[in-house]
């Protein structure tokens, strides 16, 4: 998050120091230590994850209005069989029976889906399913004074004994997983003594090359000289900053995402008007990701039909190739990562764990395939993702593929190629709001708290408007067109002080952020409805004001000589950095999650909590620069070789 966007939290938390507490709480968990521990005696260790379901009358979240609280009809609870056992111990059958509640029809999704775990809960539903419902209302009567009873349902369990065993990640994924540890690690290390040794026919082998620490480290620091690094150099110090932005984002939605001891805090920090505006503005650092690289797409591929003189269909083979070898190894390893990571030496999953590890386990483990297809953004597949993350990913992907095309079609028709931008830009605006409309969404993100329960993953808005590359076609198109605008100038083809647009573009632009993201919080405070036309124009601002200020300020600067934030955004070190943003993007989420699992179960969050996000960074960026030397250069280096025939 942006130091601004920062300080405007730490304000927001101070002032919400005083909250009312939720009864019943929404997170309540048994210890869990002492509980697997168990007696050998009596009790097999058994604790179970539960969802705690009150029946309504009206579902608050009906509403035309944005509602940005948890849902207080919905606990997220953890349960120790032999407590409930020894609570119980006393109660009569009468009251079991009167205790008991049977599930009602629920209109939301409040579980993790039980398919996911195949058939591994079985056995804990038939021994423990009515005993933790009536325990849950035993408590619920006894410590918060409820006289009505709510459903619960059994989402997850671990044991000591035999009943947890199915659930261990097949030995040939743990063979393949250490496999390919040593296979890295067996080059790694020998690259690198060889390289120190100085052995002159060896050194020079592309295994050495490309797993040398020392070259590699030369690649990352080396600077371009060409004519287009010049111009945009800046934008992979750019990129550095958007990527630090999303992280850190991403860090304060996981913690909304775990289980916390006072979620009213949170609550009350999303009714501040300044606060619902800077969340829903995170979406900036997406779009600009996207529009930088159409952008660095489109000159690539103009700047070879000036070479060749022609468009080469072969180009868009070789650039897709090019950009499965970057991507592929280092998104498939943390795959692989996430499938074993549970089931790897020295880890031992907590409350925390489960929500943070384990459900992913079982997302990837089910979801893999539409990740190695880059097919995770489509809302064909949307609910439980594998690396909810990397759905950008996929978009890229998408969006490359239909811009080589749309640059094919500039390149072989280029009298026309004006027409086929515009007919482009209108087509890229209209799918959003087509959706909008037809689907009847928020006009911007909506930043709910219910939604972390399942980071977004079964949020329409997410499923239609976020995450599919078609619906982000927009941004990466407004790359495409700065690029396109950029060879034109560079051929003295355009003058742009002559453009009226361009003018009243540059004077607009503040104009346009305001209009796009200050009144957002009006959706969150007035039941506007979703189809109304208020809704969908203030959807178009949110959707296209921060690409088209992004888009005349990148042509705004290769017209200007180079000022200081470009010279400081375009320095060695940040382009450094700028090498490395895939990684640290890649890395960040998996590297988070496993810290997590050593979290106590329902920490206080208070305003100090922010400063848990420059040691988290830190860690993330390490984690991304052992993954740039040991997977993603050396892999990369391998297989153009093994392609190409060249390093």
């Amino acid at each position: 998050m942006a130091p601004s966007s920062v300080l405007i939290v730490l304000v927001g938390l101070v002032s919400l120091s005083l909250s009312s507490e939720i009864v019943p709480p929404l997170y309540r968990y048994d210890d869990y230590d002492r509980c697997r521990q168990g007696n050998d005696h009596t009790t097999t260790g058994v604790y179970c994850f539960v969802k705690v379901v009150f029946e309504e009358d009206r579902d608050p979240f009906d509403s035309p209005r944005i509602i940005s609280d948890f849902r207080r009809n919905l606990l997220d609870w953890g349960v120790c069989v032999e407590e409930c056992q020894r609570e119980l111990k006393d109660v009569s059958l009468e009251d079991r029976q009167r205790l008991f509640e049977p599930k009602f029809p629920i209109n939301f999704t409040y579980i993790f889906p039980a398919d996911f775990w195949d058939h591994y809960l079985d056995p804990f539903n038939a021994r423990y399913d009515e005993l933790i419902n009536v325990c849950v209302n035993n408590r619920l009567e006894r410590n918060y004074t409820l006289d009505r009873h709510a459903y619960s349902e059994i989402e997850y369990c671990t044991s000591k004994d035999e009943l947890g065993s199915a659930r261990r990640t097949p030995h040939w994924l743990m063979s393949t997983f250490y496999a390919i540890m040593l296979i890295i690690f067996i080059p790694m290390v020998g690259s690198n003594v060889l390289e120190w040794l100085g052995f002159d026919r060896i050194k020079d082998h592309i295994i050495v090359s490309s797993f040398s620490v020392k070259r590699n480290w030369d690649r990352l620091t080396q600077q371009s000289k060409s004519e287009l690094y010049r111009e945009f150099g800046y934008l992979e110090g750019l990129r550095v900053f958007m990527n630090l932005w999303v992280m850190a984002t991403h860090i304060i939605m996981f913690v909304g995402y775990m289980p916390m001891g006072n979620p009213e805090f949170a609550e009350n920090l999303m009714k501040n008007p300044l606060m619902i505006d800077v969340s829903t503005a995170s979406i900036v650092s997406v779009q600009i990701f996207l529009a930088i690289g159409g952008l660095l797409v489109t000159n690539a591929v103009l700047m070879y039909v000036d070479q060749k003189h022609e468009f080469d269909f072969n180009l868009i083979r070789g650039s897709f190739i090019h950009r499965l070898i970057r991507i592929a190894p280092l998104d498939y390893f943390f795959i692989l990562w996430s499938i074993v990571v549970p089931d790897l030496l020295g880890i031992q999953v907590g409350p925390v764990g489960y929500k943070m590890i384990t459900q992913e386990q079982a997302r990837c483990r089910k979801m893999w395939w539409t990740n190695v297809l880059f097919l995770n953004n489509l809302p064909a597949f949307s609910g439980e993702r594998c690396n909810i993350q990397s759905w950008y990913l996929a978009a890229d992907l998408q969006l490359f593929l239909v811009a080589m095309l749309l640059l094919a079609t500039c390149c072989k028709y280029p009298k026309h190629a004006s027409s086929v931008l515009w007919t482009s830009v209108v087509i890229a605006v209209a799918i959003p709001i087509g959706n909008i409309h037809m689907y009847e969404l928020e006009s911007s993100v909506p930043a709910m708290l219910s939604n972390l329960q399942f980071f977004f993953m079964y949020q329409p808005w997410f499923n239609h408007i976020y995450a599919p590359g078609y619906s982000n076609f927009n941004c990466y198109l407004a790359g495409v067109v700065v690029g396109y605008l950029y060879h034109q100038h560079k051929h003295r083809k355009l003058n742009f002080v002559d453009s009226l647009l361009f003018k009243v573009l540059k004077m607009a632009r503040i104009p346009m952020l305001l209009l796009a993201f200050v009144p957002t919080f009006i959706f969150y405070q007035y039941e506007i409805p979703r189809s109304s036309w208020l809704t969908l124009i203030h959807s178009v601002l949110y959707r296209n004001a921060a690409v088209i200020v992004a888009s005349v300020t990148f042509v705004d600067c290769f017209q200007k000589p180079q000022g200081v934030v470009r010279r400081f955004l375009a320095s060695k070190a940040l382009t450094s950095l700028g090498k490395l943003t895939y990684s640290l993007y890649l890395v960040h989420v998996p590297v988070f999650r496993l810290i997590s699992n050593w979290f106590s179960p329902m920490p206080e969050v208070e305003f100090w909590f922010v400063v848990w996000i420059l040691p988290l960074l830190c860690s993330f960026i390490l984690v991304a620069v052992i993954a740039y030397f040991c997977i993603e250069q050396p892999c990369g280096l391998l297989l153009k070789h093994f392609f190409f025939k060249r390093l």
